[in-house]
């Protein structure tokens, strides 16, 4: 074989192994988008990286403790950045999706060590029985273009 039959055949394989990577990306179901989001999201969460948890806060994130996008980052901020290190373990999680909404129902339990109000955080976080709702929406086309719209937790006031 000549170099050119071997460079264009190695082109060909990596563009059919991209157009299935690809393929598969964007033909995921509604519900997978959403759980791979809620994935990225804890994670970002776990990791302290308040720009990335405000990038999936949608603009017009809204809760019933009167957050918006920018003052849920800051509460966020004061109460979890005591942790040196953080765990955030999901049970029980129940997926609700359809093309463009979203809704996870989880249980949340804490791990973690730190200073400030962080073993304040980990008690009362850990003693909750009912589950925490993510609210999703995904206006887009895009299946990374997830946002949480809100946040809520029954037994808390």
């Amino acid at each position: 074989m000549d170099r050119r039959r071997i460079l264009r055949l190695s082109l060909q394989v990596v563009l059919i192994v991209a157009v299935i990577n690809g393929a598969f990306y964007f033909l995921r179901s509604p519900q997978t988008q959403v759980l791979a989001a809620q994935m990225d999201f804890i994670q970002a969460v776990e990791e302290r990286d308040w720009d990335e948890v405000k990038e999936f806060l949608a603009e017009n994130y809204s809760d019933a403790y009167s957050h918006t996008r920018e003052t849920a980052v800051e509460d966020a901020k004061k109460y979890l950045g005591g942790f040196y290190t953080l765990t955030v373990m999901s049970e029980e999680t129940t997926i609700r999706a359809a093309k463009g909404q979203g809704m996870v129902s989880t249980k949340i339990r804490l791990s973690g060590n730190g200073i400030g109000y962080s073993q304040l955080v980990l008690g009362h976080v850990n003693q909750l029985t009912e589950p925490w709702i993510f609210h999703w929406s995904n206006p887009g086309p895009w299946p990374w273009g997830w946002r949480v719209t809100m946040i809520h937790h029954d037994q808390i006031r």
